[in-house]
């Protein structure tokens, strides 16, 4: 007889597994499938940084580059000199624009965890052993179950 459930990814799912080898399913028996939520394309090319830390800090950098460039302006007229003032206005243009960016973008980029997928037990025992099996499955918050016998 073959037993066939599916449960969510869970702790459920580890105790029915442990319950069911310490009733007598052999573990060469129970067969455990993750199910795909969505099809991957074979190659994945990263165009963009996906991390919100990442993008702001390219935002700080080229805001850096701008407020240098005109602090390297400035600089010729003020008594610091140049270099000085063109690396103070790059630090304070990157500390302002990266802190602008991740107070906008804060709530945002929130990436909450998508449902994780499904998994398909397969449970083979024998036929009086099928009613205990999908009672234990039914206790440990089994989402759908069915049994047909075994092929020959």
């Amino acid at each position: 007889m073959l037993i066939i459930g599916t449960f969510e990814h869970s702790l459920e799912l580890e105790q029915v597994l442990a319950v069911l080898e310490h009733n007598g399913i052999a573990r060469k028996h129970i067969l455990v499938i993750p199910m795909d939520t969505e099809p991957t394309p074979p190659v994945r090319f990263i165009t963009k940084a996906r991390d919100l830390y990442a993008k702001g800090f390219e935002v700080g950098v080229s805001c850096a580059t701008g407020s240098a460039v005109i602090g390297t302006s400035i600089g010729f007229i003020l008594p610091w000199g140049p270099i000085f003032a063109g690396l103070m206005a790059a630090a304070t243009g990157f500390t302002i624009a990266f802190g602008i960016y991740l107070l906008i973008n804060k709530g945002t980029h929130r990436h909450l965890p998508k449902k994780l997928p499904e998994i398909t037990i397969i449970v083979q025992c024998l036929e009086e052993q099928s009613i205990p099996v999908m009672e234990t499955m039914w206790e440990y918050r089994i989402l759908t179950v069915g049994r047909v016998p075994e092929p020959s």
